[in-house]
C-alpha cells in the first residue's frame, strides 16, 4: 500500500511516500480502507519531533474516514470514522491507504456526510468539544472564540450554538455575512470595547483561545468577573504576559486543554455524540475543505507549515 512515512524528524521536505506491505489486523482489531484523512497542526509538530512518544519509522495522521474491509462480520462494509492520540504517534496513523485500528476506537460516521467531510472533523471538533467542557459554559452563557475562522474555532462555534450558547468570534476583518456569531474584528483598536457593548458591559463567561498568544490579552480583558480562558495552543516560545493583579481581583481562571490526552476509545464515544448533531442538522460540516491526492501529501504538509493551506486539508488515498 502507499503510505507517507516519517523516517527522520525534520521539516516537510524530509517526508517521502513509500510502498509498504498492507498491515494485518490482530485480535480485536479491524482493517480500514481509508477514503479520507485530515491533516492537522499536530501532524506538523509530529514530523518535527516535538512529541517524545513518537517512535520511528511512523505513518502520521490522527483523523480518518473509511470502510472496514477486514474484521468482525457485522463491521465489514461499514462506513466508519475515528481519531485519537495513538494514531500517528504510538501506532501507525491515517496518511496511508489502509489503517489497522482497535475495534473500540471506531464509530459509524454520520450517514449524511461525505467521506471528505467526515475526514475533516476529528481533531478540530474533538478539541472544540473539550474546550467547551473545560469552559464550564451552560445554556444562555456567552463565549468568545479567538480565531473563529480556523478549524477548531469554527467547530467551537458550531458546538456552542448547538448547546444554546451565545457565541462571539474574534477574527481579522469585517463580517463576511454568513457567520453564525457576533463578529469582533481584531484589526480594530477598540475590539474589546466592541465586545463590551454587545454584552452590555458584562463581558463573556468564557473565552476559547485557538490562536495561542497574539490575542491572549484581548481574551482576558473580555472576560466577565470569574470568567475562564481556555487555551489549546501556543506560538513561538510559548510565553505570554498579563496583569496578575487584575487577574486575581477579577477571580479569573486559566485552563489548558490538550487533545492528545484523549485516547482513541474515548474519542469514539465523543464522535458518536457529535454524529447525532450532524445527522439532526444542528451541526454543519466544515465549509472550506481542500483535498489532495495522498501522493501529494509532502506538498500539503509544506503548505500547512507555511500557513498557506487555504482551507482544511484532507487527503484522498484512492
Amino acid at each position: 500500500m502507499l503510505a507517507l512515512r516519517i523516517t527522520e524528524f525534520g521539516p516537510p521536505e524530509t517526508l517521502h511516500m513509500s510502498e509498504i506491505e498492507r498491515p494485518r489486523p490482530g485480535t480485536d482489531e479491524v482493517l480500514v480502507e481509508i477514503r479520507a484523512a485530515g491533516l492537522n497542526p499536530s501532524d506538523i509538530g509530529n514530523i518535527l519531533g516535538r512529541f517524545i512518544q513518537t517512535q520511528l519509522p511512523r505513518i502520521p495522521g490522527r483523523d480518518f474516514a473509511g470502510i472496514v474491509v477486514e474484521g468482525p462480520e457485522e463491521l465489514r462494509g461499514q462506513e466508519v470514522w475515528a481519531s485519537g492520540a495513538e494514531f500517528g504517534f504510538t501506532r501507525d496513523g491515517s496518511h496511508a491507504q489502509y489503517i489497522v485500528a482497535p475495534r473500540d476506537t471506531l464509530s459509524l460516521k454520520p450517514h449524511n456526510l461525505s467521506m471528505e467531510q467526515a475526514g475533516a472533523i476529528g481533531v478540530p471538533f474533538l478539541t472544540a468539544w473539550l474546550t467547551l467542557q473545560a469552559s464550564g459554559a451552560s445554556k444562555g452563557d456567552s463565549v468568545l472564540v479567538l480565531g473563529a475562522r480556523g478549524a477548531v474555532g469554527n467547530a467551537a462555534i458550531e458546538l456552542g450554538k448547538m448547546r444554546g450558547l451565545r457565541m462571539f468570534g474574534a477574527q481579522r476583518g469585517e463580517p463576511r455575512g454568513n457567520e453564525l456569531y457576533d463578529v469582533i474584528n481584531t484589526e480594530r483598536p477598540d475590539a474589546q470595547t466592541d465586545l463590551m457593548k454587545l454584552t452590555h458591559g458584562e463581558g463573556v463567561s468564557a473565552c476559547i483561545d485557538t490562536v495561542g498568544g497574539p490575542l491572549f490579552d484581548l481574551g482576558l480583558t473580555c472576560l466577565a468577573h470569574g470568567g475562564r480562558l481556555v487555551a489549546i495552543t501556543a506560538r513561538g516560545d510559548g510565553q505570554v504576559q498579563f496583569n496578575m493583579r487584575d487577574f486575581y481581583h477579577r477571580e479569573l481562571h486559566l485552563v489548558g486543554v490538550d487533545s492528545l490526552q484523549l485516547g482513541a476509545s474515548q474519542t469514539a464515544h465523543i464522535l458518536s455524540e457529535i454524529k447525532q448533531g450532524f445527522e439532526a442538522g444542528t451541526l454543519r460540516a466544515p465549509q472550506e475543505i481542500r483535498t489532495f491526492p495522498l501522493q501529494e501529501a509532502p506538498r500539503a504538509y509544506q503548505l500547512l507549515a507555511q500557513g498557506s493551506a487555504g482551507g482544511k486539508i484532507v487527503f484522498i488515498p484512492c
